[in-house]
């Protein structure tokens, strides 16, 4: 119903206007509670939010989906109004370029840890046999239970685990991993 007065609303019918705001009105408010704003400055938000869809619908044509427009307009407007209660007129923005850059920077080695950490792995995997292989991929990077895998290769789940301590082993001589496990926790969480 909701989508139908939005349409009719950018057609003009002012009727399907106030039909929104009704059917709105009561979820703009409990999110607006929700995210930790007063009665009032909620109430306030959403009567900008409606004038402002009101006054510009002719440039919101391309709003398809009316509720999480309006929800992301409360939460912008809440904060504004937030903003210049409190009146917050000096913002230091290189305190704010040296938080992103920092991050950015920690990203980006994290990201490049895990692509070295991966490779040791694939190359790790390579000396060890198929069927050994195959188990440790499915219980590190599937998921699947020592009895599951044990079902999938028709073999004790006993041999299953003695297969994946070995294949362990292996890896931590050949590639200098000193805790495989914690290498591929660290790649698939």
């Amino acid at each position: 119903m909701e989508v139908n007065s939005w349409q009719e609303f950018l057609r003009g019918d002012e009727n399907a206007f106030s039909e929104l705001y009704r059917s709105y009105f009561n979820e703009l408010f409990a999110y607006g509670l929700k995210i930790g704003f007063d009665e009032e400055a909620c109430k306030d938000a959403i009567q900008d939010v409606f004038y402002k869809i009101y006054v510009s619908r002719n440039q919101l044509n391309h709003i398809r989906n009316i509720e999480s427009y309006l929800l992301h307009c409360l939460k912008n407007r809440l904060f504004d109004i937030h903003n210049l209660e409190t009146k917050i007129d000096h913002i230091d923005y290189n305190d704010i370029i040296t938080e992103n850059e920092s991050s950015v920077v920690e990203k980006i080695i994290e990201k490049e840890t895990k692509l070295l950490l991966k490779d040791k792995i694939k190359q790790s995997l390579k000396i060890l046999p198929p069927k050994q292989r195959r188990i440790i991929y499915y219980h590190y990077q599937l998921n699947l239970s020592f009895d599951e895998i044990a079902a999938l290769l028709n073999m004790q789940p006993e041999a299953v685990k003695k297969s994946t301590y070995r294949g362990l082993q292996k890896m931590r001589e050949n590639q200098q991993l000193k805790n495989p496990i914690r290498s591929f926790l660290y790649l698939f969480i």
